[in-house]
C-alpha cells in the first residue's frame, strides 16, 4: 500500500486507459527543445486550503467540510502580500526557467477570472487575477508558464450529477486559459488515475463518470498553444497527444513513493518534489530541504536526463515562505558558481 495525497492505495496491475489515439496534435519541437533545457522549475500549490491551519489541499476532501462552509473561505482569501514581479525575481535569482502553478487543483476553486463559474479568485476580497498578473512577469524575463489543472473538481454540481455538461465545463475552461494569458508553456492535468482502486467512500469524490475526451482537450491546447507540452500525473506511460512523462515524489523508473510507473517511456520526463514537507503551506508541518539536498536532487535528475519541478507552497498572505526563500536563492547561487566553473 502507498499514500497518494490522502489516498491510502494499492496500484492495481490490470487496467484500460481512455483512448487517445484520436488526438492529431502534439508541442512544436521548439516547445519540446525549451522544455527539455529548463533543468529546473518552481512548482506551487496555492488556493482556499492554504488558510487551513492543518490539512493540506485535500482538507475539503479529509475532513468531509459541507460545500456552504468551504466557500464561506473565499471571503478569508486576501493576500495582500502576493506580487507577481517579486516572484518573478525571485525566479530568477533561484536559477529556475518555468512555473507550474495550480490553476485549479481539486477543491475546484481557480486563481484566474474564469467566466465559468464564481468560485474564483476575483470573487475574494482580494479580487485580482492570480494567473493574470503572474503570465506578464513571467514573459517580460523569458520565464515560461505551466499550469496544473485537476481533472477531479469535488465542488463543480455537474462532476455528479452531468458528466457531459462537466467535460464541457473543464473544456472551456482550458480554452479560456489557453486564450486570455499569452504564450502558455505548458499544462499538467491530475486526478484521472486509472490504475488506482477507490474505496467506496471515495467514489463519490473522484470516480469520473465518463470519458474524460483527453484526446479533444489535447489537440485544444495544442491548437491554441503549439508549444505547449501537455502531461498527466496518471501514473502510467504517456498517452497518445501527451508531451512528456512527469514523476512525482521519484525519479524516473524509481517507484519509491509506492503509486509511479517503472517504465520510461519515449517522451522527455520531468519529476516534482517538495521543498517543504508537504505540496501546499502546512505551519504545523514545516520541515525545509536544505540547498545541499536540492542540489542533490538536481544531479539526481540530470543523471536522468529529466526536468525537475520544484514545488513551494505560498503562505495565505500571498508570500513564499522566508525560509524557503533563502534556500531557493542559495540554490540558484551555487548554480551560478558551477556554471562560471565549468565555463573556465
Amino acid at each position: 500500500m502507498a499514500r497518494h495525497g490522502d489516498l491510502l492505495v494499492q496500484p492495481i496491475s490490470e487496467y484500460t486507459a481512455e483512448d487517445t489515439s484520436a488526438a492529431r496534435l502534439s508541442a512544436s519541437a521548439e516547445g519540446v527543445r525549451r522544455f527539455s533545457a529548463a533543468r529546473l522549475g518552481l512548482q506551487m500549490h496555492w488556493g482556499l486550503y492554504s488558510l487551513s491551519s492543518r490539512g493540506n489541499e485535500w482538507v475539503y476532501f479529509t475532513e468531509r467540510i459541507p460545500l456552504r462552509e468551504y466557500r464561506q473561505r473565499m471571503m478569508q482569501f486576501d493576500p495582500r502580500r502576493f506580487h507577481a514581479e517579486e516572484w518573478a525575481d525571485l525566479m530568477l535569482e533561484s536559477g529556475q526557467r518555468f512555473l507550474l502553478i495550480t490553476s485549479k487543483h481539486h477543491d475546484g476553486f481557480c486563481l484566474w477570472d474564469s467566466a465559468q463559474t464564481d468560485f474564483t479568485v476575483t470573487g475574494t476580497p482580494f479580487a485580482r487575477d492570480i494567473i493574470g498578473e503572474l503570465a506578464p512577469a513571467l514573459a517580460a524575463r523569458d520565464l515560461d508558464l505551466h499550469l496544473y489543472y485537476s481533472l477531479v473538481d469535488w465542488t463543480h454540481p455537474a462532476y455528479r450529477r452531468d458528466w457531459d455538461e462537466y467535460v464541457a465545463y473543464y473544456q472551456e475552461q482550458i480554452r479560456e486559459l489557453c486564450t486570455s494569458y499569452g504564450d502558455i508553456s505548458g499544462f499538467l492535468f491530475d486526478g484521472y488515475w486509472p490504475r488506482m482502486q477507490l474505496d467506496a467512500d471515495e467514489v463519490d469524490y473522484f470516480q469520473a463518470r465518463g470519458h474524460w475526451h483527453l484526446a479533444e482537450t489535447y489537440d485544444l491546447i495544442h491548437s491554441l498553444q503549439p508549444d505547449a507540452m501537455v502531461a498527466n500525473n496518471s501514473h502510467i506511460l504517456p498517452l497518445h497527444g501527451e508531451d512528456y512523462q512527469i514523476f512525482e515524489l521519484d525519479m524516473p523508473g524509481e517507484n519509491n513513493a509506492g503509486f509511479n510507473c517503472t517504465d520510461i517511456g519515449d517522451k522527455p520526463t520531468a519529476t516534482c518534489f517538495n521543498l517543504n514537507h508537504g505540496w501546499s503551506y502546512q505551519p504545523r508541518n514545516h520541515r525545509v530541504r536544505t540547498a545541499g539536498e536540492v542540489l542533490e536532487l538536481l544531479s539526481r535528475a540530470r543523471e536522468a536526463s529529466c526536468v525537475l519541478a520544484l514545488n513551494v507552497g505560498p503562505r495565505p498572505f500571498g508570500d513564499i515562505h522566508p525560509e524557503e526563500q533563502q534556500v531557493l536563492r542559495e540554490v540558484g547561487q551555487a548554480m551560478r558558481v558551477a556554471e562560471g566553473e565549468a565555463s573556465r
